[in-house]
């Protein structure tokens, strides 16, 4: 198990995305994991969202990147939202459901974050079928040469 030294603790400690860092645990924020899954959804690797949140990269081996994402995942898959420091009870719930809660700057982060997300989901996925019709045109007409 990876062991931080004392100047690493203290250096992840400046980072407003750590909730808690000791020799052995890197604890993340509920605001991280959400950040972290809006931009890996967006197709950003794992490495470039940790430097782009402002991480030492050579901190991190591979299996813990890795296992970061996993967890990550699971708590975004669940619906539940995503969990901050040791307690496993302490929740960020991910969906407002009050007007009070859906105005809170929480929320309001929140929903420019989803929309962000979706935003970039859609670029995505015009420029896919663009290169999917336009695949097809080249092949047809590449056919239609052949004939």
């Amino acid at each position: 198990m990876k062991e931080y030294t004392a100047k690493q603790i203290k250096q992840l400690e400046k980072n407003p995305y750590v909730f808690k860092v000791s020799k052995h645990r890197l604890y993340y924020t509920a605001k991280f994991k959400e950040d972290f899954w809006v931009s890996y959804q967006a197709g950003n690797t794992p490495r470039k969202i940790l430097t782009d949140f402002g991480f030492d990269i050579n901190m991190f081996g591979q299996k813990q990147i890795d296992s970061l994402v996993q967890h990550i995942k699971k708590q975004a898959l669940s619906g539940n939202g995503f969990t901050e420091g040791e307690n496993r009870q302490r929740r960020v719930p991910m969906k407002a459901t009050s007007e009070e809660e859906l105005s809170s700057p929480q929320s309001i982060e929140r929903m420019q974050n989803e929309l962000l997300y979706l935003r970039q989901e859609v670029e995505f996925l015009k420029k896919l079928l663009l290169r999917t019709t336009q695949g097809r045109k080249i092949s047809h007409g590449d056919f239609r040469e052949q004939i």
